[in-house]
């Protein structure tokens, strides 16, 4: 399978000298920048301490559940040791301390997993299921049976289980006090991080007002500058794209003047995943350096949206209403065409807005794929379509925006798409990489 992308054959625009320029940024205009960047810093800067100080929080109070928890079995062991060695029941408080241990722990495991600790389960449910073993084997047959024949291996068990619950105790202890130390380890670095960026920010763009300052009145060369960034956006716009092992690619962007090399049109050709590959034209309204910009924003929208949408028509669907929204000229419009290709079944899934320029050219005769929805930017409720083709071995796929309709032949006449598809069946088989001019 190949592939040709063309691009406009260009109608002449007004020049960026003509139309007015606009003047390089002030010393105030930096400032304020400096500002917004200062304030959204700060915002974030407060919002991760914040985040610190709250997973702290949680931290102590799982250190108060487990120094809680281990007082709670401290006082049932000594209250049955006290019971054994006096008979006195009056040092069992069984029924009250049952209930409160279990809620405890249930508070411990709670904090820590708000506080994100990085605590095993196991150990906690470790030493739940230790609490309840001594309570079981030790602690219930000593209280009914206190001189049974048993007393000697029941309390050589709680010597086992009480020096196993106290070393769960001991290493819960260490982690915790490791998570403690390490929040406030990010908390003082949040801050210092905080307190060096403002510094470097503020002498970052001290210097650049100052030098803004120097050549705002280098308006003339601001615009040159102006033009070559957009010509240099353009052209990262119409190259860079995806190598794909099944498709040999050929190019050619021609225009009329220096002035339309600088305009709205694009392509891409972008792998979405192991068997899906996005390829795109579009045209964007205007010219110059605002639809440069509109070609980044089509570009690297709908390589956004194709990684979450499979369906074309969707993808235009949604980026109709963002482009709508994100425009401040109510006129300009954008005419694309998405199409994915599915190497699994060579398959062409597409829908175009508006975009009537694409073709397949198949071993004798050419197929011209017919417009599926209006052109973006137009109406917010727009509907699209979609439409799968079938692709072959060989196949050529040929996408171009409108310059190639309007074209003129070597007599003069106007092409139309009878004889663009004229062009393309009786051109060569094999893409090539075209010049640009």
């Amino acid at each position: 399978m190949s592939a040709s992308l063309f691009g406009r054959f260009g109608r002449r625009p007004a020049s960026r000298v003509e139309r007015g320029g606009g003047g390089t940024f002030t010393a105030g205009t930096v400032l304020a920048i400096a500002l917004v960047i200062s304030i959204v810093g700060s915002i974030v800067t407060y919002v991760s301490v914040r985040g610190a100080f709250v997973q702290h929080t949680y931290v102590d109070q799982a250190q108060a559940s487990l120094a809680e928890l281990y007082l709670l079995q401290l006082e049932e062991d000594t209250g049955l040791r006290g019971f054994l060695s006096s008979g006195q029941r009056l040092y069992l408080n069984t029924a009250a301390s049952e209930p409160k241990f279990d809620n405890t722990w249930q508070e411990l495991r709670i904090a820590s997993q708000h506080a994100q600790l990085q605590v095993d389960d196991l150990l906690l449910a470790d030493l739940l299921r230790t609490h309840e073993r001594w309570l079981s084997v030790v602690e219930k047959p000593l209280e009914a049976r206190p001189n049974g024949n048993d007393q000697l291996q029941e309390l050589t068990l709680d010597k086992t289980l009480t020096d196993r619950m106290r070393e769960d105790f001991k290493r819960l202890q260490t982690l915790y006090a490791g998570q403690a130390q390490s929040a406030s380890d990010r908390i003082q670095d949040l801050l210092r991080r905080a307190a060096i960026s403002t510094a470097a920010l503020m002498l970052l763009f001290g210097c650049a007002a100052i030098i803004a300052d120097l050549y705002r009145s280098r308006t003339q060369q601001a615009l040159e500058r102006e033009r070559t960034v957009a010509d240099t956006l353009q052209r990262a716009f119409l190259s860079g794209w995806d190598a794909l092992p099944y498709l040999h690619v050929g190019t050619a962007y021609l225009s009329s003047t220096r002035e339309a090399t600088i305009g709205g049109d694009l392509f891409d050709i972008h792998r979405v995943d192991d068997h899906r590959s996005l390829l795109l034209v579009a045209d964007v309204s205007g010219k110059g350096l605002d639809a440069a910009v509109g070609t980044a924003q089509v570009k690297y929208s709908i390589r956004t949206l194709v990684e979450d949408y499979a369906d074309p028509a969707v993808v235009l669907a949604k980026f109709n209403r963002t482009y709508i929204r994100s425009q401040r000229d109510p006129s300009s419009f954008v005419s694309v065409f998405v199409g994915i290709f599915d190497d699994r079944d060579w398959s062409l899934r597409y829908a175009s807005a508006g975009h009537s320029p694409a073709y397949v050219r198949r071993a004798d005769w050419v197929e011209q794929l017919p417009v599926t929805g209006p052109l973006l930017g137009i109406a917010d409720d727009a509907t699209f379509s979609s439409v799968t083709v079938a692709i072959s071995a060989g196949d050529t796929i040929v996408l171009a925006t409108d310059g190639l309709t309007e074209a003129r032949d070597s007599a003069g006449v106007l092409v139309d798409d009878d004889g663009v598809i004229r062009w393309i069946r009786d051109g060569e088989r094999e893409p090539r990489l075209g010049n640009r001019r």
